[in-house]
């Protein structure tokens, strides 16, 4: 199952966010003994906007890391992340690229936003993102 069919299954009302009531019925049919303090403790942790749900792009990291293990699984999911963002398929990620992904995804973002994320993670200063510099960036 991919990222994105995963995201639509915990996505029950399918506005293309993931609620905390979402989520918290997703996580415990896996850990019914989970308590409300560590399911909110995850769903801040992926909230990175803090906006109170959960997208598919803040979705994403918690599908590819498991326990900061790298496995085939994790490697094939980090891929599918990288490749939600790739998509002209050049294997790099422009801040073109961002800004129209988060655009989709109802983000308010300019492009001058986006290409200073893109330089925070940009090691060899080619103004892009390779899977590299995004496989390092989201094992952080």
């Amino acid at each position: 199952m991919s990222i994105a069919q995963i995201f639509e299954k915990v996505d029950k009302n399918k506005d293309g966010k993931i609620s905390w009531d979402e989520f918290a019925d997703a996580i415990c049919v896996f850990s019914p003994s989970m308590s409300s303090g560590e399911i909110d403790k995850m769903f801040k942790e992926l909230d990175v906007d803090g906006d109170g749900q959960i997208d598919a792009v803040e979705f994403a990291p918690c599908m590819v890391l498991d326990g900061g293990k790298e496995n085939d699984d994790g490697e094939a999911a980090l891929k599918e992340a990288f490749d939600l963002y790739d998509l002209d398929r050049d294997g790099k990620i422009s801040a073109s690229e961002i800004h129209v992904v988060l655009k989709r995804l109802g983000e308010k973002h300019s492009l001058e936003e986006c290409i200073k994320m893109v330089r925070a993670v940009d090691a060899d200063g080619d103004g892009f993102v390779s899977y590299e510099e995004f496989k390092t960036m989201m094992m952080r």
